[in-house]
């Protein structure tokens, strides 16, 4: 795999390809993309009031930290863990937001709800897909030496 890896790297043609295993992979784990519990949000700070389980609702108070168009999964009962897609935030001022949600349906949160940004999509049979968080990480992490690649 090195003598491959070292081959494309001294090819003109690829001049421009980064090396981007050590950005996007676990540190823990380097065949393993970062997993949600890697990027912690803190937790849920509001929730629609009528937590009854059977009507529906579109819209979570956040920490303000949240990027829009996150991917989050929160704890709604001890134990049990679901997701939603955010869009559509509206900063409250006050180190919190509230977002919409797509998925909209009825669960029950409990207060104060841990609060996790997933890395990857939910495809279980190859989780090759980022989401929003999983970019932002691996950019963060790319080297500068890279980047340079493509806007010397």
């Amino acid at each position: 795999m090195t003598t491959v890896n070292n081959t494309i790297e001294a090819s003109s043609r690829y001049a421009k390809v980064i090396e981007q295993l050590l950005a996007f992979t676990a540190a823990a784990d380097p065949t393993k993309s970062a997993a949600a519990e890697m990027f912690p949000r803190g937790n849920v700070i509001g929730h629609p009031g009528n937590q009854d389980g059977v009507t529906t609702w579109d819209t979570f108070k956040l920490p303000a930290s949240v990027p829009d168009g996150t991917r989050i999964m929160f704890e709604y009962q001890p134990g049990l863990w679901t997701s939603r897609n955010t869009y559509g935030r509206v900063d409250n001022g006050d180190g919190t937001a509230d977002y919409k949600v797509q998925e909209i349906f009825a669960t029950n949160v409990q207060d104060n709800a841990a609060l996790l940004a997933h890395g990857m999509n939910l495809d279980s049979t190859s989780y090759v897909h980022p989401t929003l968080q999983g970019w932002l990480r691996f950019v963060s992490r790319l080297s500068q030496a890279e980047k340079l690649k493509f806007y010397p």
